[in-house]
């Protein structure tokens, strides 16, 4: 083969490998020629002219920039250190690359300025207790800033935010104190409900036992009216019955003497006697028609 001619080929291949070039998904790329920027290409396989041309690529991902530790003066002249992580994405790639030249470390010298910008307005207590307040406020003026660079940020979380170690103490025992107090005045809590439980307890007890007394005495009451008046019904009825029994007698004794009249008139008077038993006396007054 003819050395000019496979040196052709050779270089044919070299400057369509060189030619080639892949965008992965989550990427853009930026097309340069001559050095001025000339378009954006989307994901896949592009051609460009090797020497002419050039390509960068940007990541338009969600990613973590990491804020490193400061040390923060607050309000009330107490040092904090803080820390945190900005979530940013890039979405617009040609001012990413263009109008700033490092745009993520831009994002980290921003995050740390408003992070002394906003504490440094509020005291200890209110950092420590309005995190998500911080977050919010950071979330805003760094969206608001780096808006122009092309870039969105989308969360911003503080990862530490620690006082000195001497405050730390105090804050430990003062909450200690607190946790003490609260578990005393729980137990006294406890103890009150306990002696009004008790006293509630035992006034109920006190209102069953007297009414069961009252119920008792009123039951024992009319068993005792109810066994009066089945006395007095017994009495009467044994008096009546007593009545009878002697009216009876008495009638009885009005018959046979007046049987005792007739048979002596029958039997012609006089002063003679004679001893009669009851059966002959009654048949005697059937005979002379008495009863």
């Amino acid at each position: 083969m003819d050395p000019i001619l496979y040196l052709l080929i050779v270089g044919a291949l070299i400057v369509a490998f060189l030619s080639v070039k892949k965008v992965s998904q989550g990427e853009e790329g930026l097309v340069e020629t001559l050095g001025k920027y000339t378009g954006t290409i989307g994901p896949g396989i592009r051609f460009i002219f090797p020497g002419i041309q050039s390509l960068k690529k940007v990541d338009i991902r969600e990613q973590v920039v990491n804020v490193p530790e400061q040390q923060i003066i607050t309000m009330d002249n107490v040092g904090v250190a803080v820390d945190g992580l900005v979530y940013v994405q890039i979405i617009d790639s040609y001012k990413a690359v263009y109008e700033i030249s490092n745009v993520f470390m831009a994002v980290v010298n921003l995050a740390q300025t408003n992070l002394r910008s906003v504490l440094g307005t509020m005291s200890l207590d209110e950092t420590l207790s309005n995190r998500e307040a911080i977050n919010g406020r950071l979330l805003q003026s760094l969206d608001r800033e780096t808006n122009k660079w092309g870039v969105k940020v989308m969360r911003v979380e503080i990862k530490r935010l620690d006082p000195p170690h001497d405050i730390q103490e105090a804050m430990s025992k003062q909450m200690k104190a607190e946790r003490e107090k609260r578990a005393d005045i729980l137990e006294a809590e406890g103890y009150k409900m306990s002696l009004i439980t008790k006293s509630e307890g035992d006034k109920q007890s006190k209102i069953l036992q007297a009414e069961g007394e009252k119920e008792a005495a009123i039951l024992e009451a009319q068993g005792q009216a109810q066994a009066r008046v089945l006395a007095a019904e017994a009495e009467a009825k044994s008096l009546e019955l007593e009545s009878k029994a002697a009216q009876d007698f008495f009638q009885g004794q009005a018959v046979t003497k007046e049987q005792l009249t007739v048979i002596q008139n029958a039997l012609g008077g006089g002063n003679t006697k004679y001893i009669l038993d009851s059966d002959i006396l009654a048949s005697l007054g059937k005979a002379f028609g008495v009863k």
